[in-house]
């Protein structure tokens, strides 16, 4: 059977009925746990925006007659009793919402394991953030404060997502903040690496950077993950380090190699996981480096936490606010001006 696709004039005929505001709609979307209720969700925060059919139907996947049902079931039914959910059995119901507490207390334990407090340098402004697309993060950040004031930092992407992401992330922690203050950096993400193979976590890697600043100099090895923006003040320029590495757990004795850039006051470095030049338009583009480097440029000036906030805003105007399909995370290292 074709679909029948609906003129503009016909679909004007259905508005959107006004039981919740559009913020509430888009809080239900984002709140909802399984794909089916989710989409249903979509739809009505997509129809919220004035949306045609076919335009949702291009972004969900669901034919045009479904959308038209769905919208009028909401319509009638109200955002309580719109999601049809009657076929599925109750042993299935009870395993889904079993499974579904076991993630979130998952996630939670792991938040509270991998939280991270911004250190406070008498040279440096800080900041970070860190954005999960499933209940347990594949994204990683973390600190550590030497007693002489020399600061090392880690970001990390590991591969795939769930359960076996976030023991690879757990594990990385645990090495990060067990050596970081014991070793040079090709040391440390030597040591890591090889601990990491030993764990034989299945088809699971951590790409990571690595970054040490002291007395104006900033130290970096990196193992798989995009390069990092440079802002430099004297020159008010933009500058790419791509640091070339295999990531954790997959060559026990790859030689990686260490670059060290003078960190003057003014400079900024911008540290990003691939999530964020992966975040797709409606059309399906990847977002890429050149247009996040015109966003770090547009902002490089600013406080840690300004350009953070205005990368965001160009990411999420990129996919519209679409869901995320991978774990974003933002971390900017700044030497402060002299006064």
């Amino acid at each position: 059977m074709t679909d029948t696709v609906l003129d503009p004039v016909f679909e004007m005929g259905i508005p959107l009925v006004d039981h919740l505001s559009r913020q509430e709609i888009f809080d239900r979307y984002r709140q909802t746990i399984g794909d089916a209720a989710r989409t249903h969700w979509q739809i009505i925060y997509l129809k919220s925006h004035d949306k045609q059919s076919k335009d949702i139907s291009e972004v969900t996947g669901y034919s045009v007659n479904v959308i038209r049902k769905i919208i009028i079931r909401y319509n009638e039914l109200g955002p309580d009793g719109f999601i049809e959910d009657n076929a599925t059995p109750d042993q299935v119901k009870s395993d889904y919402l079993r499974k579904s507490n076991e993630l979130d207390t998952a996630r939670v334990a792991q938040q509270e394991m991998l939280s991270a407090t911004i250190p406070e340098h008498p040279e440096l402004n800080i900041d970070a953030f860190l954005k999960t697309a499933t209940e347990l993060s594949g994204d990683y950040y973390d600190f550590f404060l030497s007693n002489d004031g020399v600061l090392t930092l880690a970001i990390g992407d590991a591969t795939g997502h769930g359960t076996t992401a976030g023991m690879m992330v757990a594990a990385t922690k645990a090495l990060f903040q067990g050596s970081a203050n014991d070793c040079d950096l090709i040391g440390l993400i030597r040591t890591m690496s090889k601990t990491i193979k030993s764990v034989n976590l299945p088809s699971t890697f951590m790409h990571l950077t690595l970054a040490r600043y002291d007395a104006g100099v900033l130290r970096l090895v990196g193992a798989g993950m995009p390069p990092l923006l440079m802002y430099r003040d004297t020159t008010q320029t933009v500058e790419d380090i791509v640091l070339k590495g295999m990531p954790l757990g997959s060559y026990t004795e790859y030689p990686y190699e260490k670059v060290e850039v003078p960190f003057a006051p003014g400079d900024t470095v911008f540290f990003m996981s691939d999530g964020l030049l992966d975040l797709l338009s409606p059309c399906g583009e990847r977002l890429q480096l050149e247009r996040v480097r015109q966003f770090f440029t547009e902002a490089a000036n600013q406080s840690p936490s300004e350009i953070i906030a205005h990368i965001r805003k160009g990411g999420i105007a990129w996919r519209a606010e679409r869901p995320l399909k991978d774990d974003v995370t933002l971390l900017v290292l700044q030497r402060k001006a002299v006064s």
